[in-house]
């Protein structure tokens, strides 16, 4: 039976759209109003950029509303704002003061709200209606809300993630709206939606402290993951957060080897900053020589002292950057100035600037800087680091062994993940700290060295929020619980930890065969609390060869609705690489690609295999997030027997 006004409801949410059609067309007229053609061009700039935050409106701009005691009218939370003509407000932002009691008020805490009232749209069309007093007046209204969420969770995944805007739960929302400072992290179980946290939470704290912020960074493990979120904030009307996975922290460097574990460890060890300091410091070695040229037909110049004194107390101040070494250059040109209006007295007609094109005549100025203040580039210093057993010896001697010094010797060319901090380390030394953000996110940071976290912490202006789950480690350097992480990043001591425990997306038929890892792998760790029931439980199938019978099952599986994976061990999946939005091919991934990631219906291949080829330690925590990956359908193939830890 159809809400009783859901008829009202619907003119007013018509008449939302109609307000909201008026704004896009007057804004569409705005970039005529420039009074120049530069500056049109700027304001249609703006206004396109404006426009495009108008275009997720059609999936739903108006999601409920609120009623408070002290109100005459409720209020309409929406995805953005709208306002008549009048310039009074139709529906007010989700992140707005006035929406907060939407997403957190309870029957014990009403925060003034007699009643919520939630909509399920398609488009402009208003379906349904849920009501939920405060008061606890209707029985039935609970029921309703879980129904309006769990058709939300079961609905079919899209090859990129969507927003939760309409469905952020109180625990959720908490943490989206917390101040930018102290730090804070967020530990979260499969399912709990950390990564939508994150997400949201970028967007809410520029609409909340954009003046401080100015910009926000969001890094995440790998490429496929940042496709696969890339969609969220934009669908949220924010375009100043810049999304990154950590490999492209380091501009213009391509990952094309991969190092084998021993290697990747030591590469993570924070002594490597001070092994990279060393070899910076003995490239760029000063080497003091006088500056003389002869000039209106006397010789003018810099002594070898005093240059030397220049270089000393420029590095002492500013170190060893592309900056500092500018200022060394204007600390000569001035000395040199100087000099030369001392030598000519009155007869010293030239300017500063004549003085400085003729000491570039020729590239005099160029060389004397290459010779006294070399500037070699981040990748030649690690290069050769890495490459030459003299150089690598001169800058580890006392802090790495011999043997650990042979390790990180190489031959071969081409950069790998471990090497992209070494790079950050070198480039900052040598061209000053990269550029900085308000607030950085950093999603499945329980994956990151030590030495990746130094690489974040560059880019941290003010602070920043992480989000993981240390039962899901399944990096380099393993972490057993936070506290061995946060002294890596600039203010971690004072971070916050908070922990979002009831996993909407995972079924708890499905949750229930990956909990019993949980407690080997993360015993501390509490286990989530699905709040999903219903789901089919896991299938599991044996049969020869493993990986033709999952194609079977893949094969039954791909006229189901929804996203489909094959997760397989490394030596399964050979050298194949399946995009994750090919909708030609069925995705094949390894565990580790898996992670963050989440499908209808997986297909997990030979766990005993996953186990064996995964880092030392580490193999059950692989399963874990293999076996955690789908919302609707489990299935796992296996020829060997299953590790005995998985039990059903």
């Amino acid at each position: 039976m159809a809400h009783p006004e859901l008829a009202s409801e619907q003119a007013y949410v018509d008449r939302a759209y109609e307000c909201l059609d008026r704004m896009r067309e007057a804004l569409a007229r705005v970039g005529e109003s420039g009074a120049t053609e530069v500056a049109a061009e700027a304001i249609d700039a703006w206004a396109s950029r404006r426009l495009r935050t108008f275009a997720d409106a059609e999936r739903g701009l108006c999601f409920g509303r609120i009623d408070f005691e002290t109100m005459p009218d409720p209020v309409y939370v929406g995805r953005r704002w709208v306002h008549d003509g009048d310039h009074a407000v139709m529906v007010v932002n989700w992140q707005a003061p006035a929406a907060r009691p939407f997403y957190t008020a309870t029957p014990a805490e009403p925060h003034g709200i007699t009643l919520r009232r939630r909509f399920r749209t398609r488009g402009r069309e208003l379906l349904d209606i849920s009501d939920e007093a405060l008061d606890a007046s209707l029985a039935d209204a609970m029921v309703s809300v879980d129904d309006f969420l769990l058709e939300e969770l079961d609905r079919v995944r899209e090859a990129r993630m969507r927003d939760i805007v309409a469905t952020i739960q109180a625990d959720q929302y908490r943490l989206i709206a917390r101040d930018p400072v102290p730090p804070l992290v967020v530990q979260g179980g499969p399912g709990t939606g950390k990564t939508a946290v994150g997400l949201h939470r970028a967007s809410f704290l520029l609409y909340a402290h954009r003046a401080e912020l100015r910009r926000v960074l969001v890094v995440g493990p790998n490429p496929t993951f940042m496709d696969y979120v890339s969609h969220v904030l934009p669908a949220l009307g924010e375009e100043s957060v810049e999304q990154r996975a950590v490999a492209e922290l380091v501009e213009g460097v391509q990952v094309t080897r991969a190092d084998p574990l021993d290697v990747q460890r030591l590469k993570a060890d924070v002594r490597l900053a001070e092994v990279v300091r060393r070899a910076v410091e003995a490239r760029a070695e000063a080497r003091p020589e006088e500056l003389v040229v002869r000039l209106d037909g006397v010789f003018v110049g810099v002594r070898e002292r005093e240059v030397a004194e220049l270089v000393a107390t420029v590095r002492a101040e500013h170190g060893l950057s592309a900056v500092s070494r500018d200022r060394f250059r204007m600390s000569v040109l001035r000395r040199f100035y100087e000099d030369y209006g001392e030598r000519l007295r009155g007869a010293a007609f030239r300017t500063f600037d004549e003085v400085e094109r003729a000491l570039r005549k020729e590239g005099r100025l160029t060389r004397f800087l290459d010779r006294v203040w070399p500037a070699p580039r981040p990748e030649q210093v690690v290069r050769q680091l890495l490459s030459s057993r003299a150089r690598l010896a001169e800058a580890a001697a006392g802090i790495l062994d011999p043997d650990e010094q042979a390790l990180l010797g190489r031959a071969a060319r081409g950069w790998s993940d471990a090497d992209l901090p070494l790079l950050d380390e070198a480039g900052a030394l040598l061209h000053g700290l990269p550029r900085a953000y308000g607030h950085v996110i950093v999603d499945e940071a329980q994956d990151l060295t030590p030495m990746q976290l130094r690489m974040v912490g560059r880019r941290v202006a003010g602070s920043f929020t992480i989000l993981g789950d240390v039962a899901q480690a399944t990096g380099p350097v393993s972490y057993s619980g936070w506290k061995e992480l946060l002294p890596y990043l600039p203010g971690g001591l004072d971070a916050e930890v908070e922990e979002l425990r009831h996993a909407y997306r995972v079924p708890r038929e499905i949750m229930a065969l990956a909990l019993p890892l949980l407690e080997r792998i993360a015993p501390g760790v509490e286990p989530p609390l699905s709040y999903r029931v219903g789901a089919e439980p896991p299938r599991f199938v044996r049969g020869e060869p493993a990986f033709a019978r999952a194609y079977e099952e893949a094969a039954r599986l791909a006229g189901e609705e929804g996203l489909l994976a094959v997760i397989v061990a490394p030596s399964l999946r050979g050298g194949e690489t399946t995009s994750l939005f090919d909708e030609t091919r069925i995705p094949l991934l390894t565990p580790r690609e898996a992670k963050g990631l989440e499908f209808d219906h997986v297909v997990v291949v030979e766990p005993a295999a996953i186990v064996e080829e995964a880092v030392d330690g580490q193999g059950l925590r692989e399963l874990y997030v293999a076996l955690t990956r789908p919302t609707r359908t489990l299935v796992v193939v296996h020829a060997r027997p299953l590790p005995p830890e998985l039990t059903w």
